[in-house]
């Protein structure tokens, strides 16, 4: 599977970038299907996650505080924004340090874990898929970091396949 890493340079501010991900022939990000397919249905939540990126990117970085670490398998780095208990929504991102999340999909979630609702599990289980391909290019330095953590140089179209 092929995928690019899409900076979003509205989000994305002098504290934090916010990357997202396009699949292959698809023409959204997984950021901008996750608002097409919510909005109607939690469109304040919807805004509160978007305010929160943009909060991240321009004013205070990707603090730990703002996300639910662990929502994948260990050492992938997969979170869920920081949500309220009330709150429904889960958006799952990477987190590197303050300094940059790479945004994935999610959904309303409805039962006690993301394992036990379907599409939340694919949204997840995708983000761990691309998680470890870029784990994996960067290691072969296919990919990389700038040095002030900002941006990703490099090939930003991978292949889950080469990795």
């Amino acid at each position: 599977m092929n995928f690019e890493l899409i900076k979003n340079d509205s989000l994305s501010g002098q504290k934090a970038v916010i990357y997202s991900v396009r699949i292959e022939d698809e023409i959204e990000t997984l950021l901008e299907k996750f608002v097409a397919e919510n909005v109607a249905d939690y469109r304040d939540q919807v805004r509160e996650l978007l305010l929160r990126l943009q909060q991240i990117g321009h004013n205070t970085g990707a603090r730990e505080t703002f996300f639910k670490p662990n929502e994948g398998k260990p050492g992938d780095g997969v979170e869920a924004l920081y949500d309220a208990e009330n709150k429904k929504l889960r958006l799952y991102c990477i987190r590197n340090g303050r300094v940059a999340v790479i945004v994935g999909g999610g959904g309303p979630k409805t039962t006690r874990t993301w394992q036990e609702d379907p599409k939340l599990k694919v949204a997840n289980e995708l983000l761990q898929l691309i998680s470890k391909t870029i784990i994996q290019a960067l290691s072969a330095g296919d990919l990389r970091w700038s040095a002030d953590g900002l941006t990703l140089e490099g090939e930003l179209t991978l292949d889950t396949d080469n990795y």
